[in-house]
């Protein structure tokens, strides 16, 4: 039996949210590993949502 390859697509209207929540996932991950403090945590969050809403 042949393996099948997976194939994972993000469709085009989703692209923004999805790197949105990437870059709050690797926030959160430095906040955790102590790279950066809560208030820099809160200020690159409240970013993204800057970011996204000019955007749109």
């Amino acid at each position: 039996m042949k393996d099948k390859e997976t194939r994972f697509e993000i469709p085009e209207e989703c692209i923004d949210e999805f790197v949105k929540a990437m870059k709050i996932g690797y926030y959160k991950e430095f906040y955790k590993q102590g790279l950066i403090t809560a208030d820099q945590l809160k200020r690159l969050i409240a970013m993204q949502d800057v970011e996204n809403n000019s955007a749109a």
